[in-house]
């Protein structure tokens, strides 16, 4: 019995290790593409392309929200090098897609997304609201990390929690990111 325990254990904290491994990946792929983003620059040879999708430009007001606008940003690579990688069998170019991020403005809220890509998949997802200062309960920061589109991390703020909800609406939405990419770069 003591035996079997023990194996157990040494087998689950194997896995966690995995995913830690995984996550501390992804971390660091995370500060590589945010630097090759800062150091962009029109007069000197960029890392990535970059477009951006601008909703409600002058802030003119929607019904029952007010203030509203966003901004989605892509930022890619060589579209035609990222179809011809290896492992991408179907050609997709959406695989040069490195990262989106959308910033929304809601009245009194600001609302600020990720979806970081390696490879054509989703491997991380941020989620922040700064919501109404008179209602603390609508402010919030969530980090999804994904392994092969499995779940492997969820936080909340600077906590590691358990995720109890299915995660495919977040991987929807990473493939919805990659369509509008598509739309974008096509010919």
């Amino acid at each position: 019995m003591k035996i079997s325990v023990f194996i157990i254990s040494f087998i689950i904290s194997i896995s966690l290790s995995a995913q830690h491994d995984k996550v501390l990946e992804i971390r660091a792929y995370y500060k590589e593409v945010k630097s090759n983003i800062a150091i962009n620059n029109p007069d000197s040879i960029s890392y990535y392309y970059s477009d951006q999708i601008i909703r409600n430009r002058y802030d003119a007001q929607w019904r029952a929200i007010g203030i509203f606008h966003d901004t989605i940003t892509y930022w890619y690579g060589d579209a035609m090098e990222a179809a011809n990688m290896d492992g991408n069998t179907s050609q997709d170019s959406s695989w040069a897609l490195k990262l989106v991020t959308i910033s929304s403005q809601y009245s009194t809220m600001h609302q600020y997304r990720e979806w970081l890509f390696l490879d054509g998949k989703l491997i991380f997802h941020f989620d922040k609201l700064d919501g109404s200062e008179y209602n603390p309960d609508s402010n919030w920061e969530y980090r999804y990390y994904f392994n092969d589109n499995k779940l492997i991390r969820f936080m909340s703020g600077g906590e590691i929690i358990g995720y109890d909800d299915d995660p495919a609406s977040i991987i929807l939405s990473g493939e919805e990111m990659k369509t509008m990419f598509r739309s974008i770069i096509r010919n």
